[in-house]
């Protein structure tokens, strides 16, 4: 049995002493959010179970903030990595990985340029543009980053600009074939289960890269650094791990719950 100093140093393997730690707990957060958010989409979605759908509804707000925080953080991580077009291509794999095991094993809810592909594709990009975004002043950078993020929002839906300021409707001509649903511009059968296209999730990401820039020029904010909630700090270091494994457990465990309490559903 694992003793309570054991448990304890679970949380200590890895030296925290110069991590930006409260990214790590922020995206430890998040996890935790995401995982909960992708139980009740299984539950109501997959399993047909009213509990599940009704947390689904209610949850569904706050599936924005989850995925800005993975995005915007995974950015940030990207200026303090040395080799990012190498990390990028590791994790496309896994991306396609995982879209293999949705489309075999959940038929209806495959994931097609999810969150994992976006991510990837990001760190390519930036790993070969490293020097000339090198060369643009990381203010700068952010804040035209953080303003073309704004204007493509919709640019999946159709519009540009944010879903309560619509400044102008796209050519329908541009939705009508699927091959270009990476981009941001889905024809109208494409469906994914996650769904994290190029335009206008990239420019969060490299809005996090030229924040990250700034840190590492100017110095990072004291705030970032304390370790307040280890545990957290734990989930958020080994976050990727956790999402790759996290909804074939899901799926498992809701087959299983079907099998044993069917009158529950």
């Amino acid at each position: 049995m694992m003793s309570i100093y054991n448990f304890h140093t679970l949380f200590n393997k890895k030296d925290i002493s110069k991590r930006l730690n409260l990214l790590d707990e922020l995206r430890g957060a998040a996890i935790i959010l995401m995982v909960m958010y992708h139980l009740f989409y299984s539950a109501g979605f997959l399993f047909s179970m009213n509990w599940g759908m009704r947390a689904y509804i209610f949850t569904t707000p706050i599936e924005p903030f989850i995925a800005i925080t993975f995005i915007l953080i995974s950015g940030v991580c990207c200026s303090l990595s040395k080799n990012n077009l190498l990390r990028g291509l590791k994790l496309a794999v896994i991306s396609v990985i995982v879209t293999l095991v949705t489309v075999i094993f959940t038929p209806g809810s495959e994931i097609y340029y999810g969150v994992l592909f976006l991510l990837s594709s990001s760190m390519i990009i930036c790993g070969i543009l490293e020097k000339p975004l090198g060369r643009i002043p990381p203010a700068a950078g952010a804040i035209v980053s953080f303003v073309l993020y704004l204007l493509l929002w919709g640019v999946p839906h159709g519009y540009l600009g944010v879903d309560f300021l619509r400044l102008g409707y796209l050519p329908s001509e541009l939705y009508s074939t699927n091959f270009l649903a990476f981009l941001g511009l889905p024809g109208a059968g494409f469906h994914s289960a996650d769904y994290f296209p190029l335009i206008p999730h990239f420019f969060l990401f490299l809005g996090g890269c030229f924040l990250g820039r700034i840190g590492k020029e100017k110095g990072f904010p004291e705030i970032l650094k304390p370790l307040r909630v280890r545990p957290l700090a734990f989930l958020g270091r080994h976050s990727l791990g956790i999402y790759v494994i996290h909804q074939p457990l899901i799926v498992g465990i809701l087959y299983l719950f079907t099998l044993i309490l069917p009158s529950v559903i």
